[in-house]
């Protein structure tokens, strides 16, 4: 019998690839985001509504096996200048999906997390990502919900996002025939495509996977200045311009995986009420 999933975020750039290559793998695959998808296929089946209606929700996840959840404010700065609506998107969206999840007893959530999760860069961002990944493990160990958790690098393709940094720089080389970099190229990136990313979400659906964290990104650093150089090998002409400082306040240069736990500090009083008082005080009343 045919898995039946659901594909949240199915117009977006990752989502729409992943939503194409579970059909071809015979899953019965519907579709949700708050536009309709150009990409849909006959046989996939088109729920419009909002991460933030949970009766749009729980209308589309009824009588699924797997959901696979990649809507969300995935620009960076867009995220980062408006802060709430981030967290609106990220972090309630995602719990009014567990939510459907769990009162219509799907089996398994494959979250699209990022690896700026566990970045002390990204600002808002990177918030919204790890306050999910950690709402999704524990919700899923309650309700015993089985989950994976995909932590993304630099994805690039075809239907790229407007915000992609790769297609900005081919957008740039053909229509402007220059390309700028607000750093000196320095930074370095594991770029994956999306026909390989779709290949592993679908390994990552196996059961030897499921509740556990995954990193997806390419088998190859690479500089960035290296791939303009890629670009302007194939587009003639184009010149590349390099900021002598780097003035981004959010993306990371080498390596993102940078975040750690805020400990706290003990405060003492040089006094105390003892134990013995406090009861006798509360018994008393």
């Amino acid at each position: 019998m045919k898995k039946a999933c659901l594909v949240t975020g199915s117009s977006g750039f990752i989502g729409s690839h992943v939503a194409d290559y579970l059909s071809k793998k015979n899953f019965r695959v519907r579709l949700f985001d708050k536009k309709k998808s150009k990409f849909k296929k006959k046989n996939q089946k088109t729920f419009i509504g909002s991460l933030t209606n949970f009766n749009d929700l729980d209308k589309a996840t009824k009588k699924i096996n797997i959901l696979f959840h990649f809507a969300a404010s995935a620009d960076l700065n867009h995220s980062n200048s408006k802060p709430f609506d981030a967290i609106r998107d990220n972090v309630m969206g995602t719990a009014n999906i567990l939510k459907a999840c769990i009162k219509n007893k799907v089996k398994k959530i494959i979250f699209a997390s990022s690896i700026y999760a566990i970045s002390e860069q990204g600002g808002i961002y990177s918030t919204t990502k790890l306050a999910s990944e950690m709402i999704i493990e524990k919700l899923c160990k309650k309700y015993n919900l089985n989950y994976v958790v995909l932590r993304f690098g630099t994805v690039y393709g075809k239907r790229a996002n407007k915000f992609n940094t790769v297609q900005n720089f081919i957008n740039e080389a053909k229509i402007k025939k220059k390309i700028y970099r607000e750093t000196q190229g320095n930074e370095i990136r594991s770029y994956i495509n999306v026909k390989d990313v779709v290949k592993i979400v679908y390994l990552l659906n196996k059961k030897k996977y499921e509740n556990g964290y995954y990193n997806i990104f390419g088998n190859k650093k690479t500089k960035v200045k290296e791939l303009l150089g890629m670009i302007k090998k194939k587009v003639p002409n184009i010149k590349v311009h390099f900021s002598k400082k780097d003035n981004r306040k959010y993306n990371y240069k080498v390596n993102p995986f940078t975040y750690k736990l805020r400990k706290g500090k003990n405060i003492k009083l040089d006094k105390y009420m003892s134990l013995e008082n406090g009861i006798n005080e509360l018994i008393d009343i």
